[in-house]
């Protein structure tokens, strides 16, 4: 059983009490569903974010993991949202209603924030370079963060390796079954995956190149509250190559007439605060077909959506050029 309006909100109400809260007396106001149901409840204590996991997606460890690594960053001056515990003293619980079971956790609101970027805004519209040079530097930061944990913390989740990138079992599906899909793309989507392939296993999966990640690190999932800049939505973090965040800012905008420029800003922005080899710059071409397959694999799940419907007409003939132009410049 699938969530919806009705049943969302009677399972954030059963939410509120999990969190010490009277459902009776605490407002909830819907804000969004899309790959977690998320409500506002403006308690005694202030406004949190309570969100309600897709059933089926991801378990209680995994979110519960997720939470782990926010409260990792945050205890080393990173700047994320602030958790609202449960009244058993975790971040997250189960909560269901005889029919469906959802997991839930909560994340203090940010009044009066709003994200740092927009990639849904017109693809030619004038965007501030600088925007990438902070995105650059706050990614920096955060992957120096997980290079500092790699073999003293692990997270339980399923790691964006080359299988769950562009895989047959990739993480938000296989780019190969989306609907619409010709036989010519196709067969230059084989060819292009076992590409990408062979160069991920040459790149390797040192400390320094190789750990946990954002994975949905778009302009959209930072916040500029105040003064202050704060990473949110860290719901598909995992291990995987530090390379595919800097793909996911540029992504949806390599269309844009100053790209050049946007990459430039975003990898200066990085080197400013962490290393980065010529190497590590070649390959970053790689991530981005890597991320473009991704979310034709999200699309082939999702089919009946409008989102899926516009990467479908729009996104995969793009995805299957760049595959192309890949392909052409590894055989140069």
């Amino acid at each position: 059983m699938a969530l919806n309006e009705t049943n969302s909100l009677v399972l954030a109400k059963l939410a509120l009490t999990e969190f010490g809260f009277d459902p009776e007396t605490v407002p909830l106001t819907f804000v969004k569903m899309r790959e977690n149901t998320v409500f506002r409840a403006d308690t005694p204590d202030g406004a949190i974010a309570l969100r309600l996991h897709r059933p089926g997606y991801r378990g209680q460890e995994e979110v519960a993991a997720e939470s782990e690594f926010i409260e990792v960053l945050a205890e080393r001056g990173f700047p994320v949202v602030r958790l609202v515990p449960t009244t058993a003293g975790g971040y997250t619980a189960v909560v269901g209603d005889g029919e469906i079971e959802v997991v839930v956790d909560a994340q203090r609101w940010l009044e009066g924030s709003e994200p740092l970027g927009d990639i849904e805004a017109d693809p030619h519209a004038d965007i501030d370079e600088e925007l990438f040079a902070i995105m650059g530097g706050i990614a920096a930061r955060m992957h120096q963060v997980a290079e500092e944990l790699a073999g003293k913390r692990s997270f339980p989740r399923v790691p964006w390796d080359a299988e769950g990138l562009v895989g047959e079992r990739a993480l938000w599906g296989d780019a190969l079954t989306i609907p619409g899909l010709d036989d010519a793309g196709r067969q230059q989507l084989l060819r292009t995956r076992e590409l990408i392939f062979a160069s991920l296993a040459e790149f390797g999966t040192a400390a320094e190149v190789y750990g946990t990640i954002h994975a949905d690190f778009t302009p959209e999932n930072v916040l500029v509250a105040g003064e202050e800049l704060v990473v949110i939505d860290f719901d598909d973090f995992g291990d995987g190559w530090y390379l595919f965040d800097l793909a996911t800012v540029l992504f949806w905008f390599l269309q844009h007439a100053d790209y050049e420029r946007f990459r430039a800003s975003l990898l200066r922005g990085y080197r400013a605060e962490r290393a980065l080899s010529e190497e590590e710059e070649r390959m970053l071409e790689v991530f981005l077909v890597a991320r473009g397959y991704t979310y034709l694999g999200w699309a082939a799940t999702r089919s009946e959506t409008p989102t899926a419907q516009f990467v479908i007409d729009e996104v995969m003939p793009f995805i299957v050029r760049i595959s192309a132009e890949l392909e052409a410049n590894a055989g140069a």
